[in-house]
């Protein structure tokens, strides 16, 4: 019994002991914590003026630097100045090698192009004499006047058009087609016999003819033996007579001469003998030419009768073309005014039309010429600049004044259009460019002094604001200031640190400058934040992104959303603070 109320009396006290140790760790580790917190001072926004400072930094530039530019490409032989040198208007840069410029070459090829383009143009292209003298005579018209007679043509060609569609329209309600056709069908079909029959007419005419001009060729062939056949038979008949009377007075004297009689008897009957040959003759001739005669009489009454038919059948082809006509008249006289002048009007239009695209070429041939002309001139007028213009041995300077920079060395070739050396003209200064924002800007003004910092290092060195004009790279939200540096000691490429603004405005939040800070993000500070525990208050560093509205020398006005006017903000801490980090406030 008594040795378990000693085991009890133990873990009593063991328990008592342990919470001890419990309390006296929690009393201690806020304290040992509170130490381990970042250490801060703070106080509050307030509200008040501000001279506004706007600070920067700038490089010094040369205030309008003279560029030697090169329109030609040109290899240099030998340089004769170097960065720092001063010259004089008209003093050697650079020295080129002897050599027409690649560019001046590359024109007049060109050149040499567009006249051959031109000649082409001219040759191939079909254009009239008379277009050719006008583009180059320079008597094309003006584009008013051709646009005119273009205008005028087109018009014509589209009145014709409405004048054809009216009578068109003026046939529908007339339903010519459909009378003529009704009354001249009948008419048609007994033309279209007679066509035929008068083509069989001319064919048989023509037949008849071949017959009958052969028989002529024929018969006078035959008439043409007949007269010598004829003329042969009555020497014949004449020889006979003489020897008919030699034989009457033989037969007188027969008996005392009876060889006589027998001689003029032989003698008769020869001759009789002959003459009957040559009437045979004659008479066959003279019966070949009769028979010719009959067989021309015979053609000539076939001949006669085709021509007449011939004639006939296209009478009657000529008095069904006009009967048809007249049909079409007699159905509707009208109808045919308007067929006929429906015809007028097509013509009128195809004459119009024919016009106005021959027109329409003979401007655009025009046109392309002049304009191919316009080039050539142009090109000319360029390549005669270029020779007026070219580099000759050598590149002076064109002002007085100190070489910046010389962009060339001897045995390079200088690139078309590039700037070969900058000079800084003779009596003028620097300038620093720096790019505030337009709040900022507001309190800034033209011929204001800035401050220069360090500025004892130089002798004589004074900034003044020159221009104040809109931020290039961001143009709605800034400004960029230019000031007019002048010093003896200054040359370009410096930095130089400036302040400028003497303005003083309210504002109705203000914080030290040691409270500001920025990153990537932009402006911020902390503002504390209390927080009550059972063991007493917490501070909480909140992070508050801001705008400043101005700068002064110590203090700068502010502007966030999370500001609402007497805030408690973090001026100094003793290790790098966290947003929504636990602070100690230094006592």
């Amino acid at each position: 019994m008594e040795n378990n109320n000693k085991k009890r009396e133990w873990i009593k006290n063991a328990i008592i002991i342990f919470l001890v140790v419990m309390l006296i760790l929690t009393l201690f580790s806020n304290t040992i914590m509170n130490y381990s917190l970042p250490e801060v001072t703070a106080q509050y926004t307030s509200s008040g003026q501000i001279t506004h400072k706007v600070r920067g930094n700038g490089i010094v530039e040369t205030a309008d630097p003279y560029s030697v530019v090169i329109k030609e490409a040109r290899k240099i032989d030998s340089v004769a100045v170097k960065p720092g040198d001063t010259v004089a208007k008209g003093d050697p840069l650079y020295i080129l090698a002897d050599g027409e410029s690649e560019e001046l070459k590359t024109e007049i090829d060109a050149l040499e192009k567009l006249e051959s383009e031109y000649e082409s143009a001219v040759i191939t292209g079909e254009i009239s004499r008379s277009t050719t003298n006008a583009v180059e005579s320079g008597n094309t018209g003006t584009l008013a006047s051709n646009q005119a007679k273009l205008e005028a043509a087109k018009n014509s060609v589209e009145g014709w058009e409405k004048k054809v569609e009216s009578i068109k329209k003026q046939q529908e309600l007339a339903g010519l087609d459909k009378q003529y056709k009704d009354s001249t069908e009948d008419l048609k079909d007994e033309k279209a016999k007679w066509d035929a029959q008068n083509i069989s007419d001319e064919t048989t005419l023509s037949s008849a003819k071949s017959n009958y001009d052969a028989a002529v060729t024929g018969k006078a062939e035959l008439d043409a033996a007949v007269v010598p056949a004829e003329l042969a038979r009555n020497t014949a008949y004449s020889d006979l007579t003489t020897a008919q009377d030699a034989l009457n007075a033989a037969n007188d004297i027969s008996a005392s001469d009876p060889v006589g009689y027998q001689t003029a008897l032989d003698n008769f009957e020869e001759k009789q003998e002959k003459y009957d040959e040559l009437n045979t003759i004659y008479q066959s001739a003279a019966e070949a030419a009769s028979q010719a005669q009959i067989t021309i009489n015979n053609y000539k009454a076939a001949y006669d009768k085709a021509a007449s038919d011939a004639v006939y059948s296209a009478q009657m082809v000529k008095y069904y073309e006009d009967a048809i006509k007249n049909a079409g008249h007699a159905a509707n006289d009208k109808d045919y005014n308007l067929a006929k002048q429906l015809s007028d009007a097509e013509a009128g239009l195809e004459k119009a039309k024919k016009y106005y695209e021959d027109l329409k070429t003979e401007l655009a041939n025009m046109y392309g010429l002049e304009d191919k002309l316009k080039a050539i001139n142009d090109q000319k007028e360029k390549v005669e600049k270029m020779r007026a213009d070219s580099v000759g041995g050598t590149i002076t300077a064109p002002v007085d004044g100190i070489i910046l920079t010389m962009k060339y060395v001897a045995g390079e070739t200088i690139e078309t259009g590039s700037e070969v050396a900058t000079i800084q003209k003779a009596g003028k200064g620097f300038t620093i460019s720096m790019n505030v924002t337009k709040e900022q800007a507001k309190y800034v003004s033209v011929g204001d002094e800035a401050e220069v910092a360090n500025s004892w290092w130089y002798s004589d060195l004074h900034a003044r604001v020159l221009q104040i004009r809109p931020d290039q790279t961001n143009p709605n939200g800034g400004k960029t200031i230019i000031f007019e540096v002048e010093g003896e000691d200054l040359v370009s490429g410096q930095s130089l640190s400036l302040t400028v603004g003497n303005k003083t405005a309210g504002y109705d939040v203000i914080v030290p400058n040691s409270a500001l800070h920025e990153d990537n993000k932009g402006k911020y500070l902390y503002k504390v934040e209390s927080k009550n525990t059972p063991f007493g208050n917490r501070y909480i560093a909140r992070r508050v992104d801001v705008t400043v509205l101005a700068e002064g020398d110590n203090e700068s006005a502010v502007s966030g959303t999370d500001l609402l006017g007497w805030d408690y903000v973090i001026a100094t801490f003793s290790k790098p603070l966290e947003d929504g980090q636990q602070v100690r406030l230094k006592d």
